[in-house]
């Protein structure tokens, strides 16, 4: 075994056995047919159609590799409560709600990623009873609890790993082309500050998630390694 080897090995081992970050995204308008966000109320869900597909992509951390693509439904299922509002200019305020909810993956096999988001928040710009045409969801850890569970195969070279995220973990939302059936804009009752109307929007996701390999994924990591650098000898 060349000098230099082991020590190589046994970092490779120690880095898989830690937790790496994975990044998942979609990207506005996957489904071209139709809108990603509907809601009423208080209630922030996906645009409920019977399936509502997008093209999930996970990729390696910024690294070389190319993303993985996974055709899935997307599904999501938030309650919004209204914090406050600020006029910023003129006749423009922010409205802040705070967020809890869930939302998830489902492929042709099953339920492939979900993640719980408690303590997250929903801001929207707009007028001072109304939202205008966007508006965004974020979620994180410290403070507030963003929590992966992956439910397909393990992909170890994009750091993703059947089971839950350790943290720190992160989701973000943005919602474009916001509108009701009366046209672009969500007018929002003046007590609760919450849509009194159904409305829809495209959406567009990114987040963060850290997982912890098991042992045995450890394991065949670092004999990955092992063979790379005898290939390299």
């Amino acid at each position: 075994m060349r000098k230099g080897m082991i020590p190589a090995i046994l970092g490779m081992a120690a880095v898989a056995g830690t937790a790496q970050a994975a990044l998942f995204s979609f990207a506005s308008d996957t489904n071209q047919t139709d809108f990603t966000f509907g809601g009423l109320g208080n209630a922030v869900t996906d645009a409920q159609d019977p399936f509502d597909p997008v093209v999930l992509l996970v990729d390696d951390d910024n690294g070389p590799l190319q993303p993985l693509e996974f055709d899935v439904e997307f599904d999501a299922d938030f309650t919004i409560s209204h914090q406050g509002s600020t006029q910023i200019a003129p006749g423009i305020f922010t409205h802040s709600y705070a967020l809890d909810g869930t939302f998830s993956f489902t492929g042709a096999t099953g339920l492939l990623l979900r993640v719980d988001i408690e303590g997250g928040a929903m801001v929207a710009l707009g007028g001072q009873n109304a939202w205008g045409s966007t508006d965004t969801i974020l979620g994180s850890d410290d403070p507030g609890t963003v929590t992966y569970n992956w439910f397909g195969g393990d992909l170890p070279l994009y750091n993703v790993f059947n089971g839950e995220s350790v943290g720190i973990d992160d989701a973000a939302f943005t919602l474009t082309f916001l509108q009701t059936a009366l046209g672009a804009g969500v007018g929002l009752d003046p007590t609760t500050r919450v849509p009194t109307a159904a409305w829809r929007s495209e959406g567009s996701f990114s987040g963060t998630a850290f997982f912890v390999p098991a042992p045995g994924s450890s394991a065949l990591l670092a004999l990955a390694g092992m063979a790379a650098l005898r290939r390299r000898r």
